[in-house]
């Protein structure tokens, strides 16, 4: 019955959890850069997702291609991805609720509620998708089950998780941690998706859950939007174009067509049902 499955499923957690809080303390894991530490001593990378993001379109699209946008459907979108989402903001039957464990008042016209790993202040079986963009790298394995089980909590029966991320020892793994961590101010070392996510998320509880790997290319105009934009996006300083143009090259690939640039990005997909 399904106290029995929730008992079980917190005993299972809390064994989790215990294997994890050993291995850390016996230096199996190295920590991530926190969410705090990246997006709480400035505004400026939250910035960044509220203004053009253009160039990572295809990002969002393979979420979008599983909501049925003529449908009304609430849904929250945590943690924040601004103009990202313009596609569901035009929607007239789409109520979205924008979330975020960093808020600063510069962004106060978009009406972010303030939250954690826990939700804390979102409401339990209110939502039918939770949409999630890369969001959860910053968080440690204990702190990701625990954004899992939250996310399970807000939605509806027969809701749906809808997220993307970097994939453990992926080339945009790479990018970010080798790359972007020596340029930018924060560091950057994440805590990307294990081969066993999948299981942490059935943990949770949920079913009917689908991994796969995408490459969603951002696109750009030239060389030079590229430079500028991708400096704005990941907070870099003291780089030449010469030097960001061979380090995506090199890591990423770097595709020059007559019409655009595009770099390839990869991202893990999963899809659940609560």
């Amino acid at each position: 019955d399904d106290s029995q499955h929730a008992k079980h499923r917190t005993l299972l957690i809390a064994v989790w959890m215990k294997n994890f809080q050993v291995q850390t303390l016996q230096g199996e894991f190295s920590m991530p850069t926190s969410y705090i530490d990246r997006f709480g001593k400035g505004s400026a990378l939250l910035h960044a997702y509220a203004d053009d993001n253009s160039p990572r379109a295809t990002e969002i699209q393979p979420l979008f291609d599983v909501m049925n946008l003529q449908e009304a459907q609430t849904v929250l979108n945590v943690p924040f991805e601004g103009n990202l989402l313009t596609q569901i903001q035009s929607v007239q039957n789409m109520d979205l609720t924008l979330a975020d464990f960093v808020v600063p008042d510069s962004l106060k016209q978009w009406n972010i509620i303030k939250t954690d790993c826990a939700l804390k202040d979102i409401p339990s079986a209110h939502f039918d998708i939770v949409l999630t963009v890369a969001g959860i790298h910053h968080l440690d394995d204990e702190e990701q089950l625990q954004f899992l089980v939250a996310t399970r909590r807000v939605l509806k029966t027969h809701g749906r998780l809808l997220m993307s991320e970097v994939k453990e020892n992926s080339r945009t793994s790479r990018i970010l941690d080798q790359f972007v961590g020596k340029y930018t101010g924060t560091g950057h070392t994440g805590n990307y998706l294990k081969d066993d996510f999948v299981s942490v998320a059935a943990l949770a509880g949920y079913k009917a859950i689908k991994r796969k790997t995408i490459v969603c290319p951002w696109v750009f105009a030239n060389e030079d939007v590229l430079f500028v934009w991708m400096s704005n996006f990941f907070g870099l300083a003291n780089i030449s174009k010469k030097n960001l143009l061979s380090q995506v090259e090199d890591i990423l690939g770097l595709n020059k067509r007559a019409e655009a640039l595009t770099v390839d990005w990869e991202l893990d997909f999963i899809f659940a049902e609560s």
